[in-house]
C-alpha cells in the first residue's frame, strides 16, 4: 500500500450548480438550470458533448411519442431533437411537423437519425449562449461533504487537482459516480453486451452499422458481458469492440466482394447500456405502466414497443442521504425494463430538465434539501417550459 502525501487543493471557482457529465442528460440539466437564473458549471471528461449519442455514435433520437400517435415528451427533450439536426442531416417526420397529417402519427413515430458531430457542436453552442461554463477534459474525482451536503467537488485536468464549490450537484455521469462517492446507495449490473456501432466507407457511400451482440438472448459463444463500473471490464469492452468492428469489416468485404470497405469512424467511448445507478427513494419498473405519481416530473413512452407510457416521479431522481444531490439520465432509480427505457436520449433529456430546474429552485430559494422542495411549484415551472406531465 502507498499512502499519498496530504496536500492542499485550490478552490478554482464557485457555482450555484455543478452538473457532472456532459451527455444529453447533463446538457439538459445545465440548460434548464441556466434558464432558471443560476450559475452553472458542466464537468465533462471527454472533449465533446453528447456522450453515447455523439462520441458513442448512437445517432438515433428515439421516439418522443407513445407509438399510438400521442406525443409524451416536450420541453428540452423536443428542443434537443430539433437541435440535433440544426446543421444536418436529418429530418423530422412530416406528420410530426406543424400542419402535418395527424392521422399518420399512429404509423410513424416521432424520431429521427442525426449526425453526431452536428449534434455535439449545436449543443455546445446552446450551452454557451446561456453562459454555462464547460470544463472539458476534466474528470470528476471525489466530493467534499459537510453535514450530508456536498460542499465541493474534486476534479482533475491539465491544471492538476482542484476543487469547485457549489450549492447543488446533478449526477449525470451515467454511472452514478457522484452518488457512489457521496455515499448514496447504488446498484450495479454486469450485463452489458459487446457493442461497436461504427461508420464504414466503401468508396461510394458512408454507412452506419449498429453492431452489437444480441441484447435479449444468451451471450454468443466466445463473447461475454461487462460491468461499466469495473475498470478491467471497461478496458476489455474497448478492446473487444474494436476486434468486433474489424471482424465485421472482413465479413462485409467478403459478402460484397469489395476489399476497399474500411472503418471510417469508430466509437470514442465504450458503448455501455446500464452500469451503476442510484437506489432512490422510489424505483420505477414495468409494473408502473400508466401509474401516475403525485410528484411526476415528466413521462416517456417505450422506444422498444408501441403503447406503454411511464410517468417519472421526482423521488426516483433523489436518494436518502445527500441533501443537495440529484440524478439525471441513465443513473436515475429505475429497474429492469424501465432502466433500459430510461437510459436513452428522450427520457434522459426529461430527467435532465427536471433535475436542472429542481436544482435551480433549491439554490435560488435556499431550500434545505430536495425533499423539502415544493413539488407543485416544480411541476408548474416544468409545464411552463413545455414539459408534458400528464397524458390525459
Amino acid at each position: 500500500m502507498i499512502i499519498e502525501k496530504e496536500r492542499k487543493i485550490p478552490v478554482i471557482d464557485t457555482f450555484d450548480l455543478v452538473v457532472v457529465g456532459g451527455g444529453v442528460a447533463g446538457v439538459a440539466a445545465a440548460l434548464a438550470a441556466a434558464r432558471n437564473n443560476v450559475s452553472v458549471c458542466l464537468i465533462e471528461k471527454e472533449n465533446m458533448l453528447g456522450g453515447l449519442a455523439t462520441l458513442g455514435l448512437v445517432a438515433i433520437y428515439l421516439p418522443l411519442c407513445d407509438g399510438m400517435g400521442n406525443q409524451v415528451i416536450g420541453g428540452i427533450g423536443e428542443e434537443l431533437l430539433k437541435v440535433s439536426i440544426k446543421y444536418g442531416p436529418g429530418q423530422i417526420p412530416d406528420c410530426w411537423k406543424q400542419g402535418g397529417d395527424v392521422s399518420k402519427r399512429k404509423e410513424v413515430r416521432y424520431q429521427l437519425e442525426f449526425n453526431p458531430v452536428s449534434f455535439a457542436i449545436a449543443m455546445e453552442e446552446l450551452l454557451l449562449q446561456h453562459s454555462v461554463s464547460i470544463y472539458y477534459d476534466t474528470r470528476f474525482c471525489s466530493v467534499v461533504m459537510d453535514n450530508n451536503s456536498i460542499e465541493a467537488i474534486i476534479i482533475e485536468n491539465k491544471g492538476g487537482r482542484s476543487a469547485i464549490r457549489c450549492k447543488a450537484v446533478v449526477d449525470a455521469t451515467g454511472d452514478a459516480d457522484v452518488c457512489y462517492m457521496a455515499g448514496e446507495k447504488t446498484i450495479s449490473v454486469d450485463t452489458n453486451r459487446r457493442a461497436g456501432w461504427f461508420y464504414s466507407y466503401d468508396g461510394q457511400k458512408i454507412q452506419l452499422h449498429q453492431l452489437s451482440d444480441p441484447l435479449y438472448k444468451p451471450t454468443p459463444p466466445g463473447s461475454r458481458t461487462y460491468a461499466g463500473d469495473n475498470w478491467k471490464d471497461v478496458n476489455a469492452l474497448n478492446i473487444d469492440a474494436r476486434k468486433f468492428i474489424i471482424d465485421k469489416i472482413h465479413e462485409l468485404r467478403k459478402i460484397e466482394g469489395n476489399e476497399k470497405i474500411y472503418p471510417l469512424i469508430i466509437p470514442a467511448i465504450p458503448q455501455f447500456r446500464m452500469t451503476r445507478r442510484l437506489d432512490g427513494q422510489i424505483t420505477i419498473d414495468k409494473h408502473h405502466e400508466r401509474y401516475y405519481f403525485n410528484d411526476t416530473i415528466g413521462m416517456t413512452g417505450d422506444w422498444r414497443n408501441r403503447g406503454p407510457i411511464y410517468y417519472i416521479p421526482f423521488r426516483s431522481l433523489i436518494g436518502a442521504r445527500v441533501k443537495n444531490l440529484i440524478t439525471a439520465g441513465r443513473c436515475v432509480s429505475a429497474y429492469g425494463d424501465l432502466w433500459d427505457i430510461m437510459r436513452v436520449i428522450p427520457p434522459c433529456a426529461v430527467t435532465g430538465q427536471a433535475a436542472g430546474t429542481a436544482a435551480a429552485l433549491l439554490t435560488r430559494e435556499n431550500y434545505d434539501d430536495f425533499n423539502s422542495l415544493d413539488i407543485n411549484r416544480l411541476q408548474s415551472l416544468l409545464i411552463e417550459q413545455g414539459v408534458i406531465i400528464n397524458a390525459n
